[in-house]
């Protein structure tokens, strides 16, 4: 008996490898769905010499095969068929591949379709379609080789093209339910912003002769109050301008949301901005027992600012401050310029002014930090019955400095308290 040792390719066999990398590179490349059926259609047609191709699919739920592009017929439409019928619904039964030489001898081969088309098959070879895990999902079939049969050589090509058609057809599938799942997460996005934006205008618009009321009777214009009224309406007032700015951080944060936040910069006093929202927010602080340093250098310059959103932002973390320290604690706000430094980001020739606001609150564990500036994030849940607010304030401070091109750093100690830090442009000395 003749030994025989491994065999050579030859340029036959260089040439299908050739084409076969070559077909493989452009399925993979391909994620629309529909592209793709076309494209393993044109691929195997031309990798296989034949005249036409077809990509059947199994449909579970109907228990049928269909295929939306047969390459060769004049019209493209849909097929459909019982999935146990014709030659494509055999090989997707048994997952047995056919190679038939002569297709009006078998009888599993429906004429019908022959008759329908006016075309005349010859040769057929189909090879099941597996996914991954080994179930069949499809047949890939190609008819009438160009020159005589079909070979074995043609059944390794074709089954290496089914295979990596059903890699292909997974990814595209994928690809295809994360971009609709993307599409409706936006809608659902769109919705939420437009909802969000609708209901506080609403909102502002009973608020506003609420407001206009009550400060009417504490000005005792309709007639004096006696000490127990004032006391009453003052406590309305405080709620109401709670309520009012809750309702204005809810329409800032859907403004940036939705990309409709223009800055509109210009050369700053911070130093004044800081004492004076230190002011305003020190009678609430002192009514919690708390205390309030400012310490602001004399000569701070000026900041490249939109001083609307900077004294937002700045409201936004004095208030978060007072909201989660206990009374009897400190609140520190500061500030120092730094003048041209080396860690100054691109386009601030002039150095930055860092503010810093430092409380002896509850504190941040370190693993949660990261997560904090999320809208509506609560690092407890219990914190939202314990200090009330919308989980609001932080996102939209980190969106007004990533406006402004800088970012908010914290430190935090459980137990200890928290330092907020933010950087500001220095403005030109001559703008």
């Amino acid at each position: 008996m003749a030994e025989h040792g491994p065999r050579v390719a030859g340029p036959g066999d260089r040439a299908r490898l050739r084409i076969l990398l070559e077909v493989i590179k452009a399925m993979s490349a391909e994620t629309d769905f529909e592209r793709l059926l076309q494209l393993i259609m044109e691929e195997t047609t031309r990798a296989m010499e034949a005249d036409r191709s077809t990509l059947f699919l199994v449909d579970h739920e109907r228990g049928e095969l269909w295929s939306r592009i047969a390459l060769g017929l004049k019209e493209r439409k849909e097929i459909r068929f019982k999935s146990h019928l014709g030659i494509a619904g055999h090989v997707a039964t048994t997952g047995e591949p056919l190679n038939i030489p002569e297709a009006y001898e078998d009888p599993r081969f429906n004429q019908e379709v022959d008759r329908q088309t006016g075309y005349r098959t010859r040769t057929i070879l189909c090879m099941p379609v597996r996914n991954k895990a080994g179930s069949i999902v499809g047949a890939l079939q190609v008819l009438n080789k160009r020159a005589g049969v079909f070979t074995p050589a043609d059944e390794e090509m074709l089954d290496a093209l089914a295979s990596q058609a059903a890699i292909a057809l997974e990814n595209a599938k994928l690809y295809e339910d994360l971009r609709k799942a993307y599409e409706e997460l936006k809608q659902l996005d769109a919705m939420k912003g437009n909802f969000l934006a609708n209901i506080s205008h609403e909102l502002r618009t009973p608020l506003a002769p609420i407001i206009g009321y009550v400060e009417m009777l504490l000005s005792a214009r309709p007639g004096p109050l006696t000490d127990r009224q004032r006391s009453h309406l003052q406590v309305v007032e405080q709620a109401v301008q709670r309520l009012q700015g809750l309702i204005e951080d809810l329409l800032a944060f859907v403004q940036m949301e939705q990309g409709e936040l223009l800055l509109q910069t210009r050369p700053f006093a911070i130093a004044a901005l800081l004492e004076e929202r230190a002011r305003v927010l020190t009678p609430r602080a002192t009514e919690k027992g708390l205390t309030v340093e400012v310490a602001v250098p004399s000569g701070l310059p000026d900041v490249q600012v939109d001083p609307k959103q900077i004294s937002r932002a700045l409201m936004l973390l004095l208030d978060n401050a007072i909201k989660f320290t206990p009374p009897g604690g400190r609140i520190a706000l500061g500030a120092k310029a730094h003048v041209a430094p080396d860690d100054a980001p691109p386009g601030w020739p002039h150095g930055y002014v860092e503010v810093s606001l430092s409380d002896t609150g509850i504190g941040i564990p370190a693993d949660k930090i990261p997560r904090i500036f999320e809208k509506f994030y609560q690092v407890d849940a219990s914190t939202t019955r314990s200090y009330g607010g919308t989980g609001l304030g932080l996102a939209l401070v980190k969106q007004i400095m990533e406006a402004h091109g800088t970012r908010l750093a914290v430190e935090s100690t459980p137990g200890v308290g928290s330092t907020f830090r933010l950087r500001l442009p220095i403005a030109h000395p001559y703008a």
